[in-house]
């Protein structure tokens, strides 16, 4: 056998409790009753398959009975041929994603231990250990808390005491950080659900005699004329003494464009790169996302030993903290050219088992271009996404800021093996990361340097635990990344660590919190939380929200969740609790309210503002919590605002005393001209005033284009009377369209609803209509569905034209459009029609 070959373990694994009290370095198998096992996955899920563990997610009792499941050990199995089996070159089994603790065992032989979720392990296996058939490799995956190290020492200096599921877990075991119990719990059931298992795949590789451990391209350089850049090859050979022959090959559309080779007995390679005339890599909405191949190749007497295959990108990454006038700002730059971030937060997809499936993903990457997203922040309390999903980021132009997982927490910085993992980890994460054309940005963690300077953590302890990120991390970056910019923390330190005077804040809490023209956020997202659709309640937690209604089913709903009723909607004041189905939409309705009244100050009346970054597109589990994305995957109110705010051309209305006034932001990389109306009109659609002006726009810029004096005098029905802002291009088109109410969302008084509705033959675009202000069309279905818009005010004279795109097939009836008209009174209007 002389060519790799990789076997992967994704298939006939098998689970047994393992015996309490069996002692490390053993391994026990006789008498053990093993069920299938999914792996990727976790136990919980795999008990919950068989009847042996009631759903966590279903209740505050089933949350708290599953406990004993982390708290225990486990042994996984599976069975692996091997085809011609030989002695020489390298046998390597990678292990990664396993949560947390374990032993890996070939047969009786103890290959070794991991202890980090975060990280990746390769294994040498001698080929003398193998077999042609039945292989067994075995894993022992231990309790957390049994696991758990320098818990004492914990205590007295860190003042964490809260046992494995709190911050004390938290601070001491290097696994998903968002399910141990902070000031909410994971599901905000009461108590956190630490999930256990192996998260990602498993394979065995063979290596001839050498193999290429690391591969990457650095830009260093970019013009209209030439890109510049560097080749990085790493190879790791069996003979430090055989000589190898190693090429490397940049092409495009199958057409060669450089081509490098060099001799080398192993170890790193550089090559230098120059291309003429290049394509350029850009982000969504600044141009094409251009990827060229490369391919890398190491040979022995002309036998390829080792290639990689893999996509470039030729872009520049400048972070700009001060402009020429020495005024702060936070700019990221691509190729010289200054981006509008419109980004979104992403946490994995699950609690417990973290990961989805290549459908899961599928979904969620049309969700982000759908929603005009640019950037994705991997955020610090979340987990290191698999190469699929950053190749998918360069493919669609959407940029990537890593965090390092440090999150909201202190951390025993005190201890030399603890800061030893933590720069083992992080050296990992970078070097699977930095290939990417849209890594954009890299940070030291999340809210740690806030939590010092202002959660109280200063008063507590005697210094900050948690300086590997002040200057480790940042050695770190500089060493593998010295194209990328590297910030300590998100948000930035320092005395006022939220001030939007200086970097990035996260900008959550009081309505205040909008107006303060910040530079940058990394975090926003307003009023309380909110559930998941009941599609999904149904499906993950067996709830049917029509058992709650009548008197008492609040009461009813808290006994199972733990959670008490929101009572209070300052935003839209939209309140109606007569069951769990209003009271459902109507927090989706206020969330979306209070994201439509924040965004909209950042996107159109904040003119330092260079980027926001929502909290969160997904939510990781089903119960209550941020997220405009719910945990089935169904897009929910506030994931429709976003879009809206995120487009690249976008107008809005606001009041300002008495005085009415228009806003256009321009980040569609281009120069707008058009036309923009603003209307003062009452429900029936009857015109009170009309103003009208040309607008010229340059890109990066936000105007003023008109502004009616003293309009907001002539309301005499703020019940009954809007302002309406429609922004057309100089073909007549609607690029943006905006309503201002002049009174609570609630309280406007629609008395008559006609919609006309008209769907394409081709059943995907839809054209809509009316003759009156509809204050909010909603376009739901049997199926789940993604639309070009949804939730929006219909304004009479405009047609509004909705693509709608099947997404999932969530029953086998067919699939039908819900066309309705949400108000609280007795007219709605509902249209159903065939998709």
């Amino acid at each position: 056998m002389n060519k790799r070959q990789t076997i992967y373990l994704d298939s006939d694994w098998h689970l047994a409790k393992y015996p309490a009290g069996a002692p490390d370095g053993t391994l026990q198998t006789d008498g053990l009753e093993w069920i299938a096992a999914t792996v990727p996955g976790a136990v919980q899920y795999d008990l919950m398959a068989i009847g042996e563990l009631e759903n966590p997610y279903a209740s505050t009792k089933n949350a708290f009975a599953s406990a004993w499941v982390a708290k225990s050990d486990w042994l996984y199995r599976v069975t692996f041929n091997v085809e011609n089996i030989t002695v020489d070159g390298q046998w390597i089994l990678n292990v990664s994603g396993v949560d947390t603790f374990a032993e890996i065992w070939l047969g009786d032989i103890l290959l070794g231990e991991v202890q980090n979720n975060y990280r990746s392990y390769d294994f040498k296996v001698s080929g003398t250990d193998l077999k042609e058939k039945e292989n067994i490799l075995y894993i022992r995956v231990k309790s957390h808390e049994r696991m758990m190290k320098g818990v004492d020492k914990a205590k007295e200096i860190l003042d964490r005491d809260d046992g494995v599921e709190g911050q004390q877990g938290k601070s001491l075991i290097r696994r998903y950080q968002r399910s141990f119990f902070t000031n909410s719990s994971l599901l905000n059931i009461g108590t956190g659900v630490l999930g256990i298992g192996i998260n990602r795949p498993v394979t065995l590789s063979y290596y001839p005699s050498a193999r290429i451990v690391d591969c990457f391209f650095r830009t260093t350089s970019v013009s209209d004329e030439l890109a510049e850049g560097e080749i990085h090859i790493d190879i790791d050979a069996a003979d430090s003494d055989a000589e190898f022959f190693v090429s490397a090959l940049i092409s495009d559309l199958g057409n060669d464009v450089v081509s490098f080779s060099a001799k080398t007995t192993g170890g790193k390679t550089v090559f230098h790169v120059k291309i003429r005339n290049p394509e350029l890599w850009w982000p969504a909405g600044y141009g094409k996302p251009k990827l060229y191949d490369l391919h890398v190749c190491v040979e022995e007497n002309g036998a390829c030993l080792d290639g990689v295959n893999q996509k470039i990108g030729l872009r520049t990454v400048e972070l700009e903290q001060k402009m020429p006038s020495s005024r702060n700002t936070f700019q990221i730059k691509i190729n010289g050219k200054p981006i509008y971030v419109r980004g979104q937060n992403f946490i994995p997809l699950d609690y417990i088992k973290v990961y989805g499936s290549e459908e899961n993903y599928e979904r969620l990457f049309k969700l982000l271009t759908n929603a005009n997203t640019n950037l994705i922040r991997i955020w610090g309390g979340g987990m290191p996404e698999s190469e699929a999903f950053l190749s998918m980021c360069d493919n669609l132009g959407i940029l990537v800021w890593q965090d390092f997982f440090l999150h909201s927490n202190v951390y025993p910085d005190y201890d030399p093996e603890f800061l030893d993992e933590v720069l083992t980890e992080s050296e990992g994460i970078v070097t699977s990361v930095r290939r990417h054309a849209c890594l954009c940005m890299l940070c030291g963690g999340n809210e740690q340097l806030e939590g010092w300077e202002e959660w109280g953590w200063s008063f507590d302890m005697d210094r900050f635990y948690g300086r590997v990120v002040l200057d480790k991390l940042q050695n770190l970056a500089n060493q593998l990344c010295p194209d990328l910019p590297y910030v300590d923390n998100s948000p930035h330190g320092g005395r006022y660590a939220q001030s939007p005077t200086k970097g990035d804040c996260h900008n959550w809490g009081s309505y205040f919190n909008a107006f303060k023209d910040p530079l940058f956020v990394t975090e926003t997202c307003w009023t309380h939380e909110s559930y998941s659709r009941p599609e999904t309640l149904a499906k993950f937690m067996n709830i049917d929200v029509d058992e709650y209604s009548g008197k008492g089913w609040f009461d009813k709903f808290s006994a199972r969740t733990s959670l008490q009723p929101q009572n209070r909607q300052p935003y839209s004041n939209w309140f109606n609790r007569k069951d769990l189905r209003s009271y459902l939409m109507s927090m989706e309705i206020e969330q979306a309210r209070a994201d439509y009244s924040a965004l909209s100050i950042f996107r159109l009346r904040s003119s330092s503002n260079r980027g926001i970054v929502y909290w969160s597109f997904n939510k990781g589990g089903p119960l209550f919590q941020f997220g405009c994305v719910d945990y089935g995957g169904y897009p929910m109110m506030s994931y429709y605002v976003v879009r809206r705010l995120y487009e690249p051309i976008v107008a809005g209305v606001y009041r300002d005393v008495d005085d009415i006034h228009v806003m256009v932001s321009n980040e569609s990389g281009c120069l707008l001209e058009g036309y923009v109306e603003l209307l003062h009109m009452d429900a029936n659609g009857n015109e009170i005033t009309r103003v009208q002006s040309s607008i010229c726009v340059e890109d990066g810029c936000r105007i003023r284009p008109i502004s009616l004096p003293d309009g907001y005098r002539d309301v005499i029905d703020r019940s009954r009377e809007v302002f309406v802002t429609c922004l057309r291009d100089s073909d007549g088109n609607v690029v943006s369209e905006d309503v201002l109410y002049v009174c609570p969302f609630s309280e406007f008084r629609q008395e008559r609803v006609g919609i006309k509705a008209e769907l394409s033959a081709s059943g995907d675009m839809l054209t809509l209509s009316c003759d009156t202000l509809v204050q909010m069309v909603a376009l739901e279905s049997n199926q789940k569905i993604l639309c070009s818009d949804n939730y929006f005010p219909l304004i009479p004279g405009v047609s509004k034209m909705i693509k709608i795109d099947v997404i999932e097939k969530t029953c086998s009836d067919s699939a039908v459009l819900h066309i309705n008209s949400h108000t609280d009174s007795n007219i709605q209007e509902l249209i159903s029609l065939p998709l």
